[in-house]
Parts: C-alpha cells; sequence; structure tokens
C-alpha cells in the first residue's frame, strides 16, 4: 500500500528482488543489519573469486597477457596474507580486492616495469603510513622480480 497515493501495488509474479552487502565485520563502516531485516531475505555467503577466474576476468577484461594476470592476482594474494598477518590496509579501504585489480589492470601499462609502477601508485596513494606503503613497494617488487625506483615516480 502506497499512502501517499492511496494505491496498492501488487508484484508482478515473477518479481524477484536481490540485495548484496559485504560482511559487517570485514569492511570498513559497514553495520550489521537487525535481525527482523534480515529474516526477511534468503542469505548466501559468496567466497573470494578463485585465483585461476581472477586471472581469465584479468585477460578477459583488459586485455592482459596471462603472465601479467597471474603476477598481479599473486601480488593481490600476498598482500592479503600480509593484511591478515598484521594491520595492512585495516582502514575503510580494506585490503585489495578485485576492483582493485581491475583499475590497476586498466592503467595501461605496456610493460612488466610499467605495471609494477603503476600497481604501486594505486595501492600506496591510499595509505597514509610509509611503512605500509614500504610493505606494498616490497611485495610488488618481489613478486614482480625488479626494484621500483620511487625517485623516478
Amino acid at each position: 500500500y502506497l499512502p501517499e497515493l492511496n494505491e496498492v501495488v501488487k508484484a508482478h509474479p515473477s518479481f524477484r528482488l536481490f540485495a548484496t552487502q559485504n560482511p559487517s565485520g570485514a569492511y570498513g563502516g559497514r553495520k550489521p543489519l537487525s535481525r527482523a531485516f534480515r529474516n526477511r531475505f534468503l542469505e548466501m555467503y559468496m567466497g573470494d573469486i578463485p585465483p585461476g577466474e581472477l586471472v581469465s576476468i584479468l585477460e578477459r577484461r583488459a586485455g592482459l597477457a596471462p603472465s601479467y594476470a597471474k603476477i598481479m592476482v599473486a601480488t593481490m594474494k600476498a598482500l592479503r596474507r600480509r593484511r591478515n598477518a598484521g594491520n595492512l590496509f585495516m582502514g575503510q579501504d580494506g585490503f585489495m580486492t578485485p576492483r582493485d585489480l581491475l583499475r590497476w589492470a586498466h592503467r595501461g601499462a605496456t610493460s612488466k616495469t610499467e605495471l609494477a609502477k603503476e600497481g604501486y601508485m594505486l595501492l600506496a596513494e591510499r595509505l597514509r603510513d610509509d611503512n605500509e606503503k614500504g610493505h606494498v613497494l616490497h611485495e610488488i617488487q618481489q613478486q614482480f622480480k625488479l626494484q621500483i625506483d620511487l625517485g623516478a615516480l
């Protein structure tokens, strides 16, 4: 019933509503939903996208070479491991996400070195702590097996 229109609106028999939310504890700023609200939905937990699928997504969506996509996904996994072991990326932006991978892939790097630099700039730009930036730099250099000259960025 819509009181403003004084009208009852019936949903089409095929009408479906899908709602999504990131888990309340895992992402900054997310508050738990009330039990009454949650009871109106069927809850399904969707786990992380498997690394092989992430590689395929990067290859298809961004046109990346498979070797570059694999290094990027390995970098994400390494940063997530580091986050779980400490407090890296514990702020509002959380750890590196598949969305970050796609942003990184679409930056148009044409070489492995450029790709590493673009990844560092994307991920480190949101960090305030130089120690955390150092961890990001270390993981990218380790995964890409090269050195990034920060003075040249």
